[in-house]
């Protein structure tokens, strides 16, 4: 019976321990999982909304100005931080006629979780790359210039 008293209540500090030692990173996996997710959740719908936003301004220059300000919205709504780099329509010549096509390109590194701000700085080696991308057409009835050749209007 000495044994036996020995033994007794060891399962549960083995419990404990192994529970520890596998629920701590299960936890981080799973959080750095949903900051990616909402990271590419964000750029999904800002991609989108910065297209409807551009497509429907009355010039190149206040269509930029609209979808930056719809990247932002979009980006903030998710609690993503996000700060323009560089332009975020890419139409060629951004003539802004009717018929014309343009697209929406938006890239970040979404930080993993508790990295020091330090170690993520302008290039993130603690990050994993998120981007989105869409493409729309102006509206035949919206733009300023004359219909692009070939437009299916």
């Amino acid at each position: 019976m000495a044994d036996e008293d020995r033994d007794a209540g060891s399962a549960l500090v083995e419990f404990t321990w192994l529970a520890i030692l596998l629920m701590i990173p299960l936890v981080y996996v799973v959080l750095a999982a949903l900051s990616v997710q909402r990271a590419a959740f964000a750029q999904t719908t800002a991609a989108r909304e910065a297209a409807r936003a551009y497509a429907t301004a009355s010039s190149d220059a206040e269509g930029e100005r609209r979808a930056e300000a719809a990247v932002a919205l979009a980006m903030h709504d998710q609690g993503v931080a996000w700060t323009p780099t560089d332009r975020v329509i890419l139409c060629g010549g951004c003539a802004f006629e009717p018929g014309s096509t343009f697209t929406v390109d938006l890239h970040m590194v979404v930080p993993l979780p508790f990295v020091p701000h330090w170690m993520c700085g302008d290039r993130c080696a603690a990050g994993i790359p998120v981007s989105a991308h869409h493409r729309e057409r102006i509206d035949c009835f919206a733009g300023n210039g004359p219909i692009a050749a070939g437009a299916a209007c």
